[in-house]
């Protein structure tokens, strides 16, 4: 998804993209998952109206089955080699209407079970492009497998194509690999009812191997509990693990572990053994909380290290030993789920070797804690997983950067109108009677498990005006969308009702539906069935329907007076206001402005910086206040960014592209207006001084920014340092500020390293309820705890 997202964001600035992937299909990692979390529950569905756009943008050029050979030149003039490898399918004759696949199973790419692993481009309904592919190499008969295609879409004399691409500038975001834990023995991964996270998430998809029931793949029953095993494959020096942590396994299972007790049985007993709860992210923690206190999930402090089937026995055996010591325990499990993190496999080293791009020790791509999305070789960028293990917030962070890094260096193509014009002329339905077609979505389970959709189907019908009323299954896959667009036409409709998911994600996608059958886009309703209704009623059925039954009569009644509506083109503002002077604010306004835009900085304090200001060295050792001063000067000195400083931001007023903010300035506070298209808020944060353990109050109790100045400003008196205790989480995972605030364990390791470098022989304790050394700070981790740190 961090290429999809770095595409869509250029494309947004009218930039032309290539978008190439070496599988059959666009998405990634994210297309195997169920739902993500914790607040959006975005799934499929909302996946799935991405992938689409990315499909349907005049400025991206979709290649999968792709993969860059070689890589020539420099920044702004690279010449790429891309090498496609046949799929024996034109694309543009391709319904994916699946005959070859029924007939031909043996030569069809098609994997919707456990198997991350296997290339696929139809893991899922909604697949991006949505088709299949074709295995010569497994086909013993392949002129009939050609005459079976009822489109005439499968070529025979398709053959690998390589070509030379001029480009400005690279973006790698080609994922990572997930950890295989075959080589694991003592976890018994060949047992069937033992899985990997991932595996899990295809047994608990509607479109995965079950068709969303949960059971036992060993002899279909239902399970009754059900264990995640933490960290298999990081932190660790087992066979084939990797000494960092993965980032994302922790949220990975708390998803899953309350999915699980959502959606099937709620007295299906759910175990996480872990050794931190590393619930670092934004409402993470409050997701954690959930999961214990609402849900009942059962957490574990422990490490497995076996897990056994006994013979003649259908449970699974788990042996652990507890947190407080004693002999070893054993629990049975019906289930068993291995959170498995992430690796970088050799294709991806390859792909490194190529593009003449450095790998760090652990093989991510080289970047700096300062510039985290600049690889080694100029032009070239990287964001996501291949950059370093994180999770899909992160991920899509790190994309719009490195899209607004490669942008510096790509021209904007000018276009003189949307594509409208290839489109058919609308039809005037003004003073025609109502003509509705009601469209219903089941979207899996999410909608179609929890009610009827035949049933409201039938209901629709009878409703006044509605001319059509069906079902569509997954309504904004390829083929349905056509379906309703071929409805539309056929039957005459001049309005449109979609029951299904949120208007947010979908509703882009519907209107251009009914711009493409000669309809005015505004024509439409959306009837949202899924975040309204089945996701909050999951476990009501009858009140489910009937609430899904008001929504469909609302809809109908809306659109019957609904008319058509002309969009006219605004002016806008180019101009960009960025409000807060520290380190975000101060990147954002100086890259924006290399790219040519006019930026207001607006700071509330006297100088720049902000809290970075405080901080001396980074975990990895890096000075930053030499970059803060030194993106002060850049910042202060570049033409296009006018720098206002004692600024208090007192009225804001318009709308995008016309904004107006009033600002109070100056000791005087004097009132200035500034006219602008977009705002950006960095504000940053505030350093929490809770009034806890004598802070304040007694000079030997300090913040870790208070000891980070010490280290710097006074190392004599360090020295003289015995004992020194850390007590993490102070002020922060409790009522009043529920949220893990991210930074504190890596501060405090990096304190204690410092403090051991001025004065070996002191002895250091960091007390902690959880050590959150999330990704490669867990290397940090291990070396203080080398060095001597009690933990």
């Amino acid at each position: 998804m961090g290429g999809i997202r770095t595409a869509l964001d250029l494309a947004e600035a009218q930039k032309n993209v290539v978008l190439i992937d070496k599988a059959n299909a666009i998405g990634g990692l994210m297309t195997l998952l169920d739902r993500t979390f914790p607040t959006n529950n975005c799934d499929l569905c909302t996946i799935s109206s991405t992938l689409s756009e990315t499909n349907q943008n005049q400025f991206i050029q979709l290649m999968p089955l792709t993969q860059i050979a070689q890589l020539k030149g420099e920044t702004g003039n690279f010449t790429a080699v891309l090498s496609t490898t046949p799929r024996y399918i034109d694309l543009d004759l391709c319904t994916a209407c699946g005959e070859c696949r029924r007939q031909f199973p043996e030569c069809v790419d098609f994997n919707p079970g456990l198997d991350h692993r296997a290339p696929t481009c139809m893991r899922y309904p909604q697949a991006t492009p949505q088709a299949f592919s074709i295995d010569l190499n497994r086909c013993q008969d392949p002129q009939a497998l050609a005459a079976c295609c009822p489109a005439g879409a499968i070529l025979l004399n398709d053959r690998e194509r390589q070509i030379e691409l001029p480009v400005a500038a690279i973006v790698l975001a080609p994922g990572a690999a997930i950890f295989d834990p075959s080589g694991m023995d003592n976890l018994s991964y060949d047992d069937p009812d033992v899985l990997t996270s991932l595996e899990y998430e295809r047994i608990l998809s509607a479109s995965g191997p079950t068709q969303g029931r949960l059971i036992c793949p060993s002899d279909g029953r239902v399970p009754a509990k059900i264990a995640w095993i933490q960290c298999v494959g990081s932190r660790g020096m087992q066979q084939g693990a990797a000494s960092y942590c993965s980032s994302v396994c922790c949220m990975f299972a708390l998803k899953e572990a309350m999915v699980t007790k959502e959606r099937f049985q709620d007295d299906i007993e759910t175990t996480v053994s872990y050794m931190d709860m590393r619930t670092f992210g934004k409402d993470y923690e409050r997701y954690y909380e959930r999961s214990r206190k609402k849900y009942g999930v059962r957490f574990v402090r422990s490490r497995p290290h076996t897990v056994i089937r006994h013979p003649e026995e259908g449970q699974l055996t788990i042996q652990f030993a507890p947190e407080e010591g004693g002999p070893p325990k054993e629990e049975r499990f019906d289930l068993v789920v291995l959170s498995t993190g992430f690796r970088i496999n050799d294709e991806l080293r390859q792909t490194a070797e190529h593009l003449g791009v450095d790998l760090n020790v652990h093989g991510f791509a080289r970047t700096g804690a300062f510039n985290p999305v600049a690889t080694s070789r100029p032009g070239v960028y990287v964001c996501g997983l291949f950059e370093g293990p994180k999770d899909i917030p992160d991920t899509m962070v790190q994309a719009s950067a490195a899209a607004c890094r490669a942008s510096s260096h790509v021209f904007t193509r000018t276009i003189s109108s949307e594509s409208d014009g290839e489109l058919i002329p609308e039809r005037d339905v003004i003073g025609q009677a109502p003509r509705i077609g009601v469209f219903i979505c089941d979207c899996g389970e999410d909608i179609g498990g929890v009610i009827s959709v035949p049933e409201l189907a039938a209901f629709a019908a009878k409703l006044g005006g509605v001319i059509l009323a069906e079902g569509v299954g997954h309504g904004c896959s390829r083929e349905s969308m056509n379906h309703i667009q071929e409805a539309i036409i056929n039957h005459k409709l001049n309005r449109v009702v979609i029951g299904g998911c949120s208007p947010r994600t979908h509703e882009a996608r519907f209107q251009d539906v009914l711009r493409r059958a000669g309809l005015n886009k505004y024509l439409l309703e959306i009837a949202n069935l899924r975040e309204q209704d089945t996701w909050v009623h999951l476990n009501r059925s009858i009140e489910a329907a009937a609430k899904a039954r008001q929504f469909i009569r609302a809809a109908v009644r809306a659109v019957q007076k609904a008319r058509p509506l002309l969009e006219n083109q605004l002016p806008i503002n180019r101009d960009i206001l960025v409000v807060g002077g520290g380190i975000a604010g101060m990147t954002a306004s100086f890259r924006l402005a290399e790219q040519g835009f006019k930026v207001f900085l607006a700071e509330r304090r006297s100088f720049l910086g902000g809290v970075a200001n405080l901080v001396h060295r980074t975990l990895e050792g890096e000075d930053v206040q030499s970059f803060v001063q030194d993106l002060i000067r850049r910042t202060m000195s570049h033409d296009n960014i006018q720098v206002i400083t004692n600024a208090i931001v007192v009225d804001h007023s318009g709308r995008p592209g016309l904004y107006k903010t009033g600002l109070q300035v100056g000791p005087q506070m004097f009132y200035r207006q500034i006219n602008h298209g977009v705002t950006i808020l960095a504000t940053g944060p505030l350093p929490n001084r809770p009034n806890d353990y004598l802070l304040g109050r007694h000079e030997a109790v300090m913040t870790q920014l208070d000891a980070d100045s010490r280290l710097e400003e006074t190392p004599e008196k360090i020295k003289t340092w015995e004992t020194v205790v850390m007590i993490q989480g102070v002020g922060s995972r409790q009522p009043d500020n529920p949220n893990c605030s991210r930074i504190c364990c890596q501060a405090a390791i990096k304190n204690a390293l410092r403090i051991l470098e001025k004065k070996p022989e002191a002895q250091i304790f960091i007390l902690y309820r959880d050590m959150r050394t999330y990704g490669f700070q867990e290397d940090y981790y291990r070396l203080a705890r080398e060095k001597g740190v009690i933990f």
